[in-house]
């Protein structure tokens, strides 16, 4: 069992709501009949997956019985005063919700459930009224009388949650929510989203268990090392718990064998980071691969170790600058045998060069951005951060900086640099102000918001 605070192993991941199939949401791919400006202001909505992908993705079964809106609506003779009392209710901030119900204003209505410490449990903010968004209606509306618990939000329910942002809320059980959207993001293999998730529960309410949980996520996440040596190294100042022993065998496997000044172990010591790192590249796994590649040239430098982290960054994606800078670093070494390879590498990483012609650069950006675009249909978000930034820092469209930000939230484990972007977006004025305000509200908050969501 996890307990509150500390991640360390799968089992406690959180049930998907229940509902029916969804709609899929428009895509990149579907924007190319438009003009490239139209592209730009509308680039890369978010998509919602079917619920039985969700749930095998999860490995999860639901929690509930399926119950359709049939089952909901035969209820009606039952709630047939308190509809009447929603509808006597103000004009408030949303249409009236019930399980079966889903959309965009169900994830603003799981987004707010989620502000709010009356509400138990937490939710995944995957605009799906299910079992789950029915049972923290009903909390909610129970600890503000005269609203009906009914599961219903109607008027009168929109109106009290409307209010809920500007109340002081319990942090400690703000917190509690957090760890456990955390706690189902590790369980089902996304250590990234659940970093995010543990850290803003951290900065809600501190605990060190917290710290140990960012730094389990970081280890699990890979090319991550300092961060998390750092948040390990933390955890064992703050007095280490019961996960003393633990964080230290992490700190162990973390910093490697380092270099003991004697040339034959070091070698060997090297040697042996290599052969894991070159299985690690092999099974597609990169960041761990480049984890493994530094440390053998923390143990003994080699040029080909320069060159073989520079490989492993620029196929993980998202950390053009890094590689860039190792590819530099291995060519002003001598470059060995791998010279035009890197020089290849660098012509792919790099933003071209502008022409100083605006029609010829719009070309090239617009060539950038369909490869982003390719890129992020197929959930590859690291490449298509790379994609989108190099267009933008050819030709800058503020559509560019708000796709980029679309695409750390997607890719988790990069709040402050998602929140930066969607911050610039804003103040440029962006036609999607008011999508990016509620995704930066959301990741400042709460932290990160479940990929699968839309708005």
């Amino acid at each position: 069992m996890l307990s509150f605070w500390d991640v360390e192993r799968a089992g406690q991941g959180a049930a998907p709501e229940q509902g029916g199939g969804s709609s899929p949401a428009a895509s990149p791919s579907g924007l190319r009949g438009k003009n490239y400006d139209e592209q730009l202001a509308l680039l890369v909505p978010t998509g919602l997956p079917a619920l039985a992908d969700a749930a095998a993705a999860s490995g999860v079964t639901p929690d509930a019985p399926a119950t359709g809106v049939a089952d909901v609506l035969a209820k009606v003779p039952e709630l047939a005063g308190a509809a009447a009392a929603e509808a006597a209710a103000p004009a408030a901030s949303g249409p009236t919700l019930r399980w079966g119900s889903r959309g965009d204003d169900v994830v603003r209505l799981q987004s707010l459930l989620n502000h709010t410490d009356e509400v138990a449990e937490s939710l995944a903010v995957d605009g799906i009224f299910g079992a789950l968004t029915d049972k923290a209606v009903r909390q909610f509306q129970a600890a503000h009388p005269p609203l009906a618990v009914d599961g219903v939000a109607g008027k009168m329910t929109w109106g009290a949650l409307s209010t809920t942002p500007a109340e002081p809320q319990d942090p400690t059980a703000i917190a509690r929510k957090l760890f456990a959207r955390g706690a189902a993001a590790y369980d089902r293999g996304d250590h990234a989203h659940a970093y995010d998730f543990f850290t803003s529960a951290d900065e809600h309410v501190h605990r060190p268990g917290l710290t140990f949980s960012r730094a389990q996520c970081l280890r699990r996440l890979g090319a991550r090392r300092p961060e998390a040596i750092a948040l390990y190294e933390q955890y064992l100042a703050e007095g280490g718990g019961d996960r003393a022993a633990d964080a230290q065998a992490a700190l162990v496997e973390l910093r490697g064998p380092g270099s003991t000044g004697d040339a034959a172990v070091d070698t060997a010591a090297a040697r042996a980071c290599f052969d894991r790192g070159a299985a690690f590249y092999d099974a597609g796994d990169y960041a761990h691969a480049y984890d493994e590649f530094s440390k053998g040239d923390e143990a003994m430098h080699r040029p080909g170790f320069t060159f073989s982290r520079a490989q492993a960054l620029r196929r993980l994606g998202g950390r053009r600058e890094e590689a860039i800078a190792l590819y530099e670093q291995y060519l002003a070494e001598g470059g060995g045998d791998r010279a035009a390879d890197a020089m290849i590498a660098l012509d792919e990483l790099r933003t071209p060069a502008s022409s100083g012609d605006v029609d010829a650069d719009t070309a090239v950006v617009k060539a950038l951005f369909a490869k982003g675009a390719q890129a992020y249909d197929r959930g590859d978000y690291a490449h298509a951060y790379d994609e989108f930034t190099k267009a933008d820092e050819l030709l800058h469209r503020s559509g560019l900086t708000f796709s980029r930000a679309q695409c750390l939230r997607k890719l988790g484990g990069r709040r402050e640099k998602a929140m930066e972007l969607y911050t610039q977006y804003i103040a440029e004025g962006g036609d999607r102000s008011s999508e990016a305000s509620f995704y930066l509200d959301e990741i400042r908050s709460q932290g990160a918001i479940d990929p699968t969501a839309r708005l």
